[in-house]
Parts: structure tokens; C-alpha cells; sequence
């Protein structure tokens, strides 16, 4: 890795530029100019942060210089014909001694994955204009390097956590050896060395916290807005040109500042939310979006953004910051089935807001903590960054670090995963392939949307056209679970809970798909016992369990008759 790709990696990780800033300036690099100089002349660099940046890029290529020196001499050590201990310089053996360590900076820790080629501290200049930093899916450093290094805190900076894995690789050797080994035993003989991918940019976590402020006005920052909605439970923040803030609290809005927000402070807070994104993305008027972002402190948050006229209009989904157990959710026992799955499809539905996102994860985690998995999620966009304990895990967000939907699915496809998290299937085409990837083995969790089982399978068929025959029998074939969940709020606002129409694929049910039988499925679920659950049982069980009152239930019911008495009372017009 030359020293303008280290300084530029540091700089991106860091946040202090984006990478079409990188890509704007890479090609002004001369012996004369380093990319931190062409940042600090245009302006979006401090002198004094350069300098800082500087000393900290000097540590780690002498550490990077120091290791790779520490791994010749264990080299030519080995290839000594005595069996003295010590260092082989012109043919003569100089006693070992430990090599001084350079110095590092406090804080950082770094981590350097050796080659056999010889590095000078500092590369020459003129070799790295003719590099490139290619970006490929969110990797902004260009490509694999002879060295690998960790980035991760400079002392006053924001941290960003890069994770590396590890690979075998076989590296030739490099002339620059000791003096007394023959050119020709160099040029045959081949040494694996331990050696690292390119380092990958992780979304941000927010961590650490900061103080919810007593109340809000216009303008307050979106860090202690957020900080706010965390303390006092909320789901979602709206903000529009002409409205004060306003948040969701237990399924229900409340407005939660006195004044109105104007174009001015809209602009500000959208260009605080964008300061959090991992791939640098710059808003643009007109362009509506979503994406995921991270303020420290403050925690991950996803925004949407429509715009009215040259004014965005922003809502924010709060992400937890801690991931609900599966036994927490208060699913169905036989859910848990799911988990244990070799192949096949499962479906998660319900309405917008409903903790789709987090039923999934929860999945995934759960698979992840008892079985040794590839696990991949396919995310529009990346929402809760996930642990695989056992095995391996790979986010990917669709338009950061893929095309699309489908071509995500057919790479996981290729690349031999074991289950696929899918958030959220848009198209036909997605479903499709989601489908081929069960009987290619997957264990695929997708979300989709649907009130309840009868309407899922209703609007899925219905849009299939010419195919739907196909489409039945693949669904029949390949589905194995079908959860569709609603939100309810606890009484006395004292949280959410979720009230859900589930069902296991068995025979009977399959055949009712296959043959297109809809609307006899609710019958089915009914009748499953201890393999399916229909809304209403769920309902009731929880006006029973005193969880939420009888009216909630009325509401959200199928069968409004089961909960007549349940009703509100109609009131009288008076006069």
C-alpha cells in the first residue's frame, strides 16, 4: 500500500473527506503534492488535522517497515546453513537482538499483515500517480495491496471500525534477500504468507452516548434530537417545512417542539444526517432517498427523504440499539422450527412500521449463534449491523455495495451462502430468485408486505400474470413458514407488542397454493393446532392476557364480529 492510499484510507475512515472528493483529486498527485496537501489547497483539510494525519501515516509505515524487516531476518535465519541463532549480514551471523519499535502514537492500535518485499519508509512519489483507487462495492481504497492495515482511531478524530479477513495467499519472493543465498533458489522457491483483503468500510455504529436535552426547539441538533426520541421510546421523527417536530410514540404521533421548522433548519438537519452516511452520498434537490446513517453517540437511525418543492421533508426510523431475542417477540412456539430449516423459503410480512427489519434479524442471529453459517442479508439499505459468532456474515446494501436486489441474490447464489436475509422483495424478478436460491439449498428470510396471509398470498399471485400457475407451484414447493405481524400498542402506552397470523407450510397447505385455493387457507391456519395461528386467535390472546384492551382488538381485527362487544360507542350528535 503506497503512502497516498494509507493517507487517503485514514482520511475516509475518519470521515474527514468522501470518497468523490478522493476521486476528484487523485489524479492531481505529483512528487510535490500529496493528496492530504490537494485536500488542505482546496480547503476541506486543516493544516493542523494534515499534520496530525501526517504523524500518524509515519507511525504506521514504520511499524509496516519494521515488520516486514523483522520477517526477512527470520527468513534468511531459517535459510542459514549454521543453526546459530542470530542475523545473517554478508555472509557472516551478527547475535539477535530485538529491534527497536517505533514510535506509535497513544490509542491506535495498528496491525500489519507482512510480505517478503522490501519497503522503504516512505515509497517513492512518482509510482503512485500511476495507481489507481478504483472503488469496488465499498471498499474506497483501491485494490489488494502487499500490505494490509488496520486502521483504527486517531486521537481526535471519529473512530470507524474496519474489519479485514484473513486469507492464505502465495507470494513470490522478492530479490533483496540475504547476500549469501543463490539468485536461483529466490527465483523457485515459493513461501505462503499470512495476508489480508483489502480493508472493508463498516457503517458507523453511533456509539457512546450523549445527554437528551430537557426540550426541543428548530434548532437543535439532530444528534440531541435523536438522543431525545431514544430516551422517551420513539419510533419514528418527522420533520416538514411548516410543522413543528414531531414524533411517534406507542403507535401514535405527538408533536414535540412549539415552533415551526423553516427551509433553513430542513437543509441543516438533512446536511447533519448526511454527515453519518458510510458511502459519502451528497443529497441532491429533487432526488428522493433513503438511507441508513450513524451519529455518535446518538446511535443508527434510517432517513427518508421527499422533497416539496426545493425543501426536503425528513423522517427518521430509530434503530434499536440492541437486537430483541427471537423468545422475546412473543412469536408462535413452532417459529422457532424455522431456525433449524436446511432450505427452503420463509416469509415475514405486515404493514410499514411493523418490525419486519427486526423479526428478520432476530432470525439471523438466532441461526448464527447455533449453527456454523455463511450468513448474507440483502438490505434496502443496511438498517442493524449483525454478529455471526460461528460463522461468517456479509451485509450488503443495494445501490452501496450492489446493483440491485437480483443481482445480490444471484451473487449469494454463486458464492455459496447458506441463508439470506432479504429486506425487502420489491419485484417479481426478486421473488423469483428467491425461490431458485431455496432449492439451491438457501435458507432464505424475506420480508414483503401483507395485512394478514390471505392478502400476501392474494397480491403475490396477482401480479405473477402468465406465470401464476409456475409461481404457485414454486411456492408450494419451496415455502416452508409465513409470519404476518402488526404492532399493537400495550395499555397505558407502556410499549408495543406484536400480535401476529403465522402458519408452518404443511401438505394440506401447500396443496391449498398449489391448486390456487386462497381463500381457504384462513380455515386451515385455524384448524393447524399447534402449527399455525390466525390474527384474531392472537388478538385474543392478548386482550386476554390484559396486554392491550379490548378496542385495539376491534380495530385490527378480521372477524369484527368475534369482538362486537369490543366496539366503540358511537356518540350522539347533539341539538
Amino acid at each position: 500500500m503506497t503512502r497516498n492510499q494509507l493517507m487517503a484510507k485514514v482520511l475516509y475512515s475518519n470521515k474527514l473527506v468522501s470518497e468523490k472528493q478522493i476521486q476528484e483529486l487523485w489524479g492531481k498527485i505529483d512528487p510535490a503534492h500529496d493528496i492530504g496537501v490537494l485536500f488542505v489547497q482546496a480547503g476541506i483539510l486543516e493544516k493542523d488535522m494534515y499534520a496530525r494525519i501526517v504523524e500518524y501515516v509515519d507511525a504506521l509505515e514504520s511499524k509496516m517497515a519494521a515488520a516486514i524487516s523483522k520477517k526477512q531476518e527470520s527468513v534468511e535465519e531459517k535459510r542459514t546453513v549454521p543453526p546459530t541463532k542470530g542475523t545473517v549480514q554478508k555472509d557472516k551471523i551478527v547475535p539477535e537482538s530485538k529491534p527497536e519499535e517505533p514510535a506509535v502514537p497513544s490509542g491506535p492500535v495498528v496491525s500489519a499483515a507482512v510480505t517478503l518485499k522490501s519497503v522503504a519508509a516512505k515509497p517513492q512519489l512518482p509510482e503512485e500517480k500511476s495507481e489507481s483507487i478504483a472503488l469496488e462495492g465499498n471498499n474506497p481504497y483501491g485494490q489488494s495491496s502487499a500490505s494490509s492495515v488496520q486502521i483504527e482511531k486517531v486521537e481526535g478524530l471519529e473512530q470507524t471500525s474496519i474489519a479485514a479477513i484473513s486469507v492464505v495467499a502465495k507470494t513470490e519472493q522478492k530479490k533483496g534477500l540475504a547476500e549469501n543465498v543463490s539468485s536461483s533458489e529466490e527465483s523457485s522457491e515459493k513461501i505462503k504468507v499470512q495476508e489480508k483483503l483489502p480493508d472493508r468500510f463498516e457503517i458507523a455504529r453511533g456509539e457512546g452516548s450523549v445527554a437528551a436535552p430537557e426540550q426541543l426547539t428548530p434548532e437543535t441538533p439532530l444528534q440531541l434530537i435523536l438522543s431525545f426520541a431514544r430516551k422517551y421510546g420513539a419510533t419514528d421523527i418527522y420533520f416538514s417545512k411548516g410543522s413543528q417536530i414531531a414524533m411517534r410514540v406507542c403507535g401514535v404521533s405527538h408533536y414535540v417542539s412549539e415552533a415551526a421548522l423553516d427551509g433553513s433548519q430542513l437543509t441543516r438537519l438533512l446536511a447533519e444526517a448526511a454527515s453519518g452516511f458510510a458511502d459519502g452520498y451528497e443529497p441532491v434537490v429533487g432526488a428522493d432517498f433513503s438511507k441508513t446513517f450513524a451519529l455518535r453517540g446518538a446511535g443508527r437511525a434510517r432517513l427518508t427523504v421527499n422533497w416539496e418543492d426545493s425543501f426536503p421533508a425528513l423522517a427518521v426510523r430509530v434503530i434499536s440499539t440492541s437486537l430483541m431475542p427471537l423468545d422475546k417477540l412473543y412469536l408462535p412456539p413452532f417459529s422457532s422450527d424455522f431456525l433449524s430449516l436446511p432450505s427452503g423459503l420463509v416469509l415475514v410480512a405486515g404493514p410499514s412500521g411493523s418490525g419486519r427489519s427486526t423479526t428478520l434479524c432476530s432470525f439471523g442471529e438466532a441461526i448464527a449463534k447455533r449453527r456454523y453459517v455463511f450468513l448474507q442479508t440483502i438490505e434496502k439499505p443496511i438498517e442493524r449491523l449483525l454478529e455471526n459468532p460461528l460463522g461468517v456474515v456479509v451485509q450488503k446494501e443495494v445501490g452501496l455495495h450492489t446493483h440491485s436486489g437480483s443481482s445480490a441474490i444471484l451473487e449469494a447464489v454463486g458464492d455459496g451462502v447458506n441463508v439470506i436475509l432479504f429486506d425487502h422483495i420489491e419485484t417479481m424478478d426478486e421473488l423469483w430468485l428467491l425461490l431458485q436460491a431455496a432449492s439451491a439449498g438457501a435458507l432464505v428470510f424475506a420480508v414483503s408486505s401483507g395485512n394478514n396471509v390471505l392478502g400476501l398470498f392474494s397480491r403475490i399471485l396477482s401480479t405473477a400474470g402468465e406465470r401464476r400457475s409456475a409461481l404457485a407451484s414454486a411456492l408450494a414447493e419451496q415455502l416452508k413458514g409465513v409470519i404476518v405481524q402488526h404492532l399493537v400498542p400495550v395499555i397505558d402506552n407502556q410499549g408495543q407488542i406484536l400480535a401476529v397470523e403465522a402458519m408452518k407450510v404443511t401438505s394440506s397447505i401447500a396443496n391449498l397454493i398449489r391448486r390456487e385455493e386462497l381463500t381457504q387457507l384462513p380455515s386451515a391456519i385455524a384448524a393447524a393446532k399447534n402449527q399455525g395461528v390466525t390474527l384474531d386467535d392472537s388478538l385474543q390472546g392478548l386482550v386476554e392476557s390484559g396486554y392491550i384492551n379490548g378496542e385495539e382488538a376491534w380495530q385490527r381485527s378480521l372477524d369484527r364480529r368475534r369482538f362486537a362487544s369490543y366496539r366503540p360507542a358511537r356518540k350522539v350528535k347533539e341539538g
